[in-house]
């Protein structure tokens, strides 16, 4: 008997160009997970957001592509090798993105030929949200009621987040270890993505799971509260969001004359526009500005981004040991 894992992520425009960008975020804005209107509003609000948006955001893509392609889908490849080299005999593991490709169902076609009777639906996200995991397991089983009809009923288990893993725990306070001395005076930033407030006010969950890992973070690095701020990022319209917005959070701390800051983002596992352009690229520069405006020298200001865990074995032995505890 094979155990079919399939892990999904958000996903990649397939190029850095604006011809790919559009029917990625046509997709992406499409799903009522991420607008919410009726069909009739939605569909005219999104073409209308498609045809302007990917001109401002295709510098981005560029900016964060590299010649062998995107880092995102890379890094994606990189973890499904390395899982499936963890999880042995026994299992079959592909990868799936919720828009663009590969496809949630391709990869349940792969699974049903390699003769899976039970999928392990895996979000690659540490900590569950509707707009996240919610989304990719709701579309896988939509996908699998649709390959029902052709006869293929396998036993579905979910991992709808793996954020108090100790594995993973252990792994992202190595991770800021590794990039960064915390002085007097400094700040660790402990953002994620931000999604909208009247999801967290219908289910706390995503709130309380980002502010226990916030609070573990600094347990494990002998931080203090009053050293790590959690905050939010990556808003994606005049919507009522989560805050407080970490550029503000850096806005502020700039002003206060704090010189030296941190930021890690344990919600992503991949690095993306999110993290890797907006957070090491935007922020970055934007921090320094403000910090200069408040009379420090650009010599005196330290912002360091904490890269994403990637294929780190520790969050490979933390996707292992959600994936088994499910079966």
């Amino acid at each position: 008997m094979t155990v079919g894992v399939l892990l999904i992520n958000t996903g990649t425009p397939d190029e850095p160009t604006i011809e790919a960008i559009r029917p990625y975020l046509t997709e992406f804005l499409m799903d009522p997970a991420i607008i919410g209107a009726p069909y009739f509003v939605r569909k005219p609000l999104v073409k209308h957001i498609v045809s302007t948006r990917p001109l401002r955001t295709v510098k981005r893509y560029q900016a964060f592509w590299t010649p062998e392609g995107s880092p995102f889908m890379l890094t994606s490849r990189a973890q499904q090798q390395a899982l499936a080299q963890e999880l042995g005999p026994g299992f079959c593991v592909e990868l799936a993105m919720r828009y663009g490709n590969p496809g949630i169902r391709p990869g349940l076609e792969a699974l049903r030929e390699a003769g899976c009777t039970t999928v392990v639906a895996v979000p690659l996200y540490p900590q569950n949200v509707n707009v996240c995991a919610g989304t990719c397991l709701k579309e896988v089983r939509a996908q699998l009621a649709a390959l029902a009809k052709e006869g293929w009923r396998p036993d579905l288990r979910e991992v709808p987040s793996f954020h108090d893993q100790p594995a993973y725990r252990r792994a992202l306070a190595e991770s800021v270890r590794k990039a960064w001395t915390p002085e007097p005076e400094a700040k660790l930033l402990v953002s994620f993505h931000s999604t909208l407030l009247k999801d967290i006010q219908c289910d706390p969950t995503y709130l309380e799971q980002t502010t226990q890992n916030k609070d573990w973070l600094c347990a494990d690095l002998g931080l203090s509260e009053d050293d790590a701020i959690l905050c939010f990022q990556s808003r994606f319209d005049s919507r009522k969001w989560l805050q407080p917005f970490t550029e503000h959070v850096l806005d502020q701390l700039a002003m206060e004359g704090t010189t030296n800051v941190c930021v890690v983002c344990p919600g992503f596992v991949a690095d993306n526009l999110e993290t890797s352009v907006e957070v090491g690229m935007e922020l970055r520069e934007r921090f320094l500005q403000a910090a200069q405006a408040a009379g420090a020298s650009r010599e005196q200001v330290s912002f360091t981004y904490v890269p994403a865990l990637g294929s780190d074995p520790g969050l490979i032995s933390a996707l292992t040991c959600a994936i088994k505890g499910v079966l």
